[in-house]
C-alpha cells in the first residue's frame, strides 16, 4: 500500500466527520493507474485556472459522503482520490469541497440509477449532459 493511502486512512480515522481532504500529491501515488494505461481521475474546481497543474489530491470518503460511517476501528473505508490543482486558501477549499461533494454525489446517483434499471453507462456512449465537467470517477 502506498504511504499516501495509509496516511489518508489515518487522517480520516482522526477526523471521523470529514468527507473531503485536500493535500499535496506524493510521488508515485497514481502509478498503479498509469502503469495500466489509465489516466488518474481529476477535479478542477470552477474557480481554478484551466492550465493549473494538478499537483494536489482531493480525497473523498464515499461512505461518509453517503452518511454511513463504519464503527469498525480498522475499516479501510471507501475513498476516491482525484488529482486537483493546489487550493491553499481555506475559503477556496470550502467552496471546492462543496462543489466536489455535489459532483461526486450526482455521479453516484447516475450510476445507481443505471444499475437499478440494468442500464450500465458504457464508456463509448455519448455524454448525456448530466455529467459534471472536469470530474472523473475511478
Amino acid at each position: 500500500m502506498h504511504h499516501a493511502v495509509r496516511d489518508d486512512r489515518l487522517w480520516f480515522h482522526r477526523h471521523p466527520a470529514a468527507v473531503v481532504r485536500f493535500r499535496a500529491s506524493t510521488q508515485g501515488e497514481f502509478d498503479p493507474l498509469t502503469q495500466h494505461g489509465e489516466t488518474p481521475p481529476a477535479f478542477r474546481p470552477s474557480g481554478s485556472r484551466a492550465g493549473a497543474p494538478l499537483n494536489w489530491v482531493a480525497v473523498v470518503d464515499l461512505l461518509q459522503l453517503l452518511g454511513s460511517n463504519s464503527e469498525w476501528p480498522n475499516d479501510p473505508g471507501v475513498r476516491l482520490r482525484l488529482q486537483t490543482p493546489a487550493i491553499p486558501l481555506a475559503a477556496h477549499q470550502r467552496a471546492a469541497k462543496q462543489e466536489l461533494m455535489d459532483a461526486v454525489a450526482a455521479e453516484l446517483l447516475v450510476q445507481a440509477k443505471g444499475t437499478d434499471t440494468g442500464e450500465q453507462h458504457k464508456p463509448e456512449e455519448q455524454a448525456t449532459g448530466r455529467e459534471t465537467p472536469d470530474v472523473m470517477a475511478a
